[in-house]
C-alpha cells in the first residue's frame, strides 16, 4: 500500500470507529515501476482503477476496529523503451484494533502483493521475468502495553 493510502487511512480511522460504515471507492490510478527482473531494468507506466473498501466500529466495550483493503483493476503498462506490455496485479491489507480509551491491546496487520506480470515470456530469462513482492507487517501489543508480537516479512522474487 502507497504512503498516502496509509496517510489517509490512519485520518480516517478515528472517525469510521464511532460508525459500523463502510466506504467503498475507485478511482483511476496510474502507476510507475521497475522490473529488476529482466537485464537491463525495465521502467514501465501504465494505469487502470485503484478500488478500495474502507470500515470500522466500536464495540460496547471500547475496542475499535478499522480496516481498509485495496486493489488494483484492470492496470496494465508499457515498457520503456522495449513497448513489452505489463499486468499489475496488486491487492493490500491494513486492519487495526485497539481500545479507544487506552490504546492497548493494539493489534494492527499490513500486507501486501505486487505482481509485475510481463506479458509474452520467451524464455530469455532462466528465473523468469516477473517480478513479485510479499510484504507483510504484524503487531500485537498486550492490555498491559507490552509488545508480544512484532514480525515483518519482505519477500521478493522473479518468478
Amino acid at each position: 500500500m502507497s504512503a498516502p493510502l496509509f496517510f489517509c487511512f490512519c485520518l480516517l480511522a478515528p472517525t469510521l470507529t464511532a460508525t459500523a460504515e463502510t466506504a467503498v471507492s475507485t478511482v483511476p490510478f496510474t502507476i510507475m515501476g521497475t522490473n529488476f527482473c529482466v537485464v537491463p531494468a525495465e521502467e514501465f507506466v501504465g494505469s487502470g482503477n485503484l478500488h478500495f473498501l474502507v470500515s470500522g466500529n466500536q464495540s460496547a466495550s471500547g475496542m475499535a476496529q478499522s480496516h481498509l483493503k485495496t486493489n488494483l483493476a484492470g492496470v496494465q503498462a508499457i515498457a520503456m523503451p522495449s513497448g513489452k506490455k505489463y499486468q499489475v496485479p496488486e491487492s493490500s491489507t491494513l486492519s487495526l484494533e485497539f481500545d479507544a480509551e487506552d490504546l492497548a491491546p493494539f493489534h494492527t496487520t499490513l500486507e501486501f502483493m505486487f505482481q509485475f506480470v510481463r506479458v509474452g515470456e520467451d524464455g530469455t530469462y532462466l528465473f523468469g521475468d516477473d517480478f513479485y513482492e510479499h510484504f507483510l507487517v504484524h503487531t500485537t501489543i498486550n492490555a498491559n502495553g507490552i509488545v508480544t508480537v512484532d514480525d515483518l516479512t519482505d519477500e521478493t522474487r522473479c518468478q
